[in-house]
C-alpha cells in the first residue's frame, strides 16, 4: 500500500467513482486516508477530527482494507456497526482485488442462548398467552437462524422474554454448557477470530481492555489495526468499564435463574424460599428508603443514614445465608456450581462497594448510585483512567486510529487526549468540505433572558416560532433536559399547527422516519438526539439549540471530576466543563448540514453566546457559518437558497 494507490482509489475516474453514482473527490478525505495509511505503515497512533461530509468512513476503511492486515473497527452504536458491515465494507470489498473476510460481533445480549431457551421451556412459567405465543416464535427462530442475532427477529412485544432467552457474563456456563458447540455467541467469536476485518462497538472494546472479557479476549491481541470511530464517546464508555458496579436486579435475576435450574435439575428442593422472600423484602425496603427520583447520587449522601446502612448489612447477611443453603446443590449439577460462584461474586462486590472501609485504591474513585423505578445500581468509578487505558491499549501491538467529527476545541485536542492518556503529537484536524458560509445561517436572538430565568423557555419558543414558520416546519429543537422538552411541547401544542414529533413517543429511528415523512414536522429531542441523527435533504432545514449543553454540576461524577481537577491545580471550568459542552454543541450543530445540497438555519438561543466571556470559544469551534442577530435575514436566506435551487434545476 502506498500514497499513490490511495490517491487513485479516491480520484476522479478511480475505484470509488466507478462504484458510486455522482461521486466527487474530496481533498479532505484523501488527506485523511493518506495520513491513516502512513500511520498503519509506521505502526503509529493517529487522532483525526474530520468535519461533517469528509467521508471519514471510507477514508479509514480503504487504507485498512488495502493493507491486508487484521483490522478491528469499533463504533459508537449498533446502528453504525450494521451500516459498516452491511453497506460500506461490502461496497469496498467489491472494488479490492484480494479476498477479505469480515465478521460482525456484538455483545452476548444480542444473541439467543440455546440453553436458557430450553430451560425456560422446561420451567414453562409464562405470564399470559401472548408470552407463550411469542416464546414459540423465538424458539422457532433459534432453530432456523444461522447467527441467532435477535435484532433479526421482529414482532416480539413481550420484551421481558429477552433477558430469559439471552445470557450475561454472569449466568453463561461457557465451555461447560451442554449447548456450547452450537452456541451463537461462540460461533460469532470464532468467525471473528478467523476474519480479516471485525466490526464491534465501544462497549465490547472497553470490556476487553478492562479485562472484563465479554466477547473476544482472543481477538484484540491479534489485531494489527484498531480503528475507533465516533471516538469522542470512548472515554466515557471506558470509564464505565473500568468501574466496579452492581445492581440490585442481579439478586432478582440470580434467584430467577436458581428457580429455573431447580425446576429442571432438583425439583425436590425448596429450602431457599423463605430466605429469598426476606431478600426481596430487604431490597424493596432499600429502594423505598432512597429518594424516589430516578437520578444519580453520591453514596456519601447516605453514609450517616442508619436505615439505609442497616439495609446494606441486612441484604449482605441474607445473601450469605442463601449461599449456605444452596451450596450443597453443587454436587447435583454443574449449573448449581456456576450459580454458587456467581452469588459469591455478587456478595463480594456488595461488600466492597457498600460495607468496606476506603482504601488507597479507592481515593481515585467516586462511589455513587443510580436509582430506577424498582432497582438501584451501585458504582465505584475511577476519576482518572488515563494510566489504565494507556497501559492496557499499549500492550496491544497495533496501529491505533481515533476519529470523529468532534474531538478538538478549536484546534486543541487536549480534552480528548488527556482522559485516555494519549499523546497529541500525531493529530490531524480536517474541516468540513461543505460550503457553510453560503449554505447556512447562524441566527442568535440576543434579547432573550438567561437560561436560568423562569421566563426563558416561553420567550425562547416565542422567538423561534417565526423562524419555524419561515422554514415551513422542518425543524429540530434540541434540549438539555426532559423538563425543558416537556414544557416546550405543551407550549408548541398551543402555538403551532405543525406536527410535533417528541422523543419518547416512539422508538428513536421510527420517530426520525415519521418526522422525515411528514415534510413539515418539528422534532423535539434531548441529548441522545444531538448526535447520530442523519436527516439529509428538505425534511430538515432548521436546527434550534435551546442552551449550551453544560453537564449538571449536581451530578456526583461531574462534581468529583471537577474536585479532582481543582486539586491538581487546574480550573475545572476552562479545562473540563467548557470543552465538554463545546464538543456536545458541535455534535448538535452537526445535525443541520448533512450533504452538499443541504442548506439551513441554526438558532442558538442561549444569550451567553454573545454576552459571556466564553461565548467566543463556542463560536470559534463551530463551522464558518454566516451570522446574524436580525430575524429578517432568515427570510432573505431561504428565499435566496430556494431560488438558487430552482434556477439550477
Amino acid at each position: 500500500m502506498n500514497r499513490e494507490s490511495i490517491t487513485h482509489f479516491f480520484a476522479d475516474g478511480g475505484n470509488l467513482s466507478l462504484a458510486i453514482e455522482g461521486y466527487q473527490p474530496r481533498d479532505e478525505q484523501i488527506k485523511m486516508a493518506k495520513a491513516i495509511a502512513e500511520a498503519i505503515e509506521e505502526h503509529d497512533t493517529l487522532i483525526v477530527e474530520a468535519g461533517t461530509g469528509t467521508g471519514k468512513t471510507f477514508a479509514y476503511l480503504v487504507p485498512a482494507l488495502l493493507s491486508k492486515r487484521k483490522t478491528l473497527i469499533s463504533t459508537g452504536t449498533k446502528h453504525l456497526q450494521d451500516q459498516l458491515f452491511e453497506k460500506d465494507i461490502p461496497l469496498l470489498k467489491g472494488l479490492i482485488k484480494h479476498p477479505i473476510s469480515t465478521a460482525l460481533l456484538k455483545g452476548r445480549s444480542n444473541y439467543l442462548c440455546l440453553y436458557r431457551t430450553k430451560t425456560l421451556r422446561a420451567r414453562g412459567r409464562f405470564e399470559n398467552k401472548k408470552q407463550v405465543e411469542q416464546f414459540f416464535k423465538i424458539e422457532r427462530f433459534a432453530g432456523q437462524d444461522a447467527t441467532g442475532d435477535i435484532t433479526q427477529l421482529s414482532g416480539i412485544t413481550e420484551t421481558e422474554l429477552w433477558p430469559q432467552v439471552t445470557s450475561t457474563t454472569e449466568n453463561c456456563l461457557h465451555n461447560e454448557c451442554p449447548d456450547f458447540e452450537e452456541c451463537f455467541v461462540f460461533k460469532a467469536r470464532k468467525k471473528a477470530m478467523d476474519s480479516d476485518v471485525v466490526v464491534i462497538n465501544h462497549h465490547l472494546l472497553c470490556a476487553d481492555l478492562a479485562l472484563k472479557q465479554d466477547g473476544f479476549g482472543e481477538i484484540l491481541p491479534e489485531a494489527e489495526i484498531i480503528i475507533i470511530d465516533e471516538a469522542h464517546q470512548l472515554a466515557e464508555t471506558a470509564g464505565l468499564f473500568f468501574s466496579t458496579q452492581l445492581s440490585t436486579k442481579q439478586f432478582h435475576d440470580w434467584i430467577d435463574d436458581l428457580n429455573k435450574a431447580i425446576a429442571v435439575e432438583a425439583a425436590d428442593f425448596s429450602g431457599h424460599d423463605t430466605a429469598a422472600d426476606a431478600l426481596f423484602k430487604a431490597l424493596t425496603d432499600l429502594r423505598k428508603a432512597l429518594p424516589q427520583y430516578n437520578q444519580r447520587y453520591a453514596l456519601s449522601e447516605f453514609e450517616e443514614n442508619p436505615i439505609i446502612t442497616g439495609l446494606f448489612q441486612e441484604i449482605y447477611d441474607i445473601a450469605k445465608t442463601i449461599l449456605s443453603i444452596v451450596d450443597p446443590l453443587k454436587i447435583r449439577a454443574q449449573i448449581f456450581l456456576k450459580l454458587v460462584e456467581r452469588l459469591e461474586e455478587i456478595i463480594m462486590t456488595w461488600k466492597i462497594l457498600l460495607l468496606s472501609e476506603k482504601t488507597p485504591d479507592s481515593v481515585n474513585a467516586i462511589n455513587w448510585l443510580e436509582t430506577y423505578t424498582f432497582n438501584i445500581t451501585f458504582h465505584s468509578t475511577p476519576l482518572d483512567i488515563s494510566e489504565q487505558f494507556r497501559k492496557n491499549s499499549g500492550s496491544l501491538n497495533a496501529s491505533w486510529i481515533f476519529t470523529s467529527a468532534t474531538l478538538a476545541v478549536k484546534d486543541d485536542f487536549s480534552y480528548f487526549c488527556r482522559p485516555l492518556g494519549l499523546s497529541k503529537k500525531n493529530t490531524l484536524k480536517l474541516d468540513s468540505p461543505f460550503d457553510y458560509p453560503r449554505t447556512s445561517l447562524l441566527y442568535h436572538p440576543d434579547h432573550l433572558p438567561l437560561p436560568s430565568d423562569p421566563k426563558f423557555l416561553p420567550e425562547m419558543i416565542d422567538a423561534v416560532l417565526p423562524v419555524i414558520d419561515i422554514a415551513k416546519g422542518r425543524s429540530f429543537i434540541l434540549f438539555t433536559s426532559y423538563r425543558a422538552l416537556n414544557e416546550a411541547k405543551e407550549l408548541l401544542k398551543k402555538k403551532t399547527a405543525y406536527p410535533l414529533f417528541v422523543q419518547g413517543d416512539m422508538p428513536k429511528m421510527q420517530l426520525i422516519e415519521a418526522f422525515k415523512a411528514s415534510g413539515n414536522g418539528i422534532l423535539l429531542g434531548t441529548m441522545s438526539f444531538w448526535e447520530g441523527v442523519d436527516v439529509k435533504g428538505d425534511a430538515l432545514s432548521c436546527v434550534i439549540i435551546e442552551k449550551f449543553p453544560f453537564s449538571s454540576p449536581g451530578d456526583p461524577i461531574e462534581q468529583a471530576k471537577m474536585d479532582l481537577i481543582r486539586e491538581q491545580g487546574y480550573d475545572p471550568f476552562s479545562t473540563y466543563q467548557l470543552p465538554k459542552a463545546i464538543i456536545a454543541l458541535k455534535q448538535g450543530v452537526g445535525r443541520l448540514i448533512r450533504d452538499h445540497d443541504d442548506y439551513g438555519v441554526l438558532v442558538i438561543a442561549d444569550t451567553r453566546l454573545s454576552k459571556s466571556r466564553y461565548g467566543k470559544r463556542f463560536l470559534d469551534s463551530l463551522p464558518p457559518m454566516t451570522k446574524t442577530l436580525k430575524p429578517e435575514r432568515i427570510t432573505r436566506f431561504f428565499d435566496y437558497m430556494e431560488n438558487k435551487r430552482e434556477t439550477s434545476s
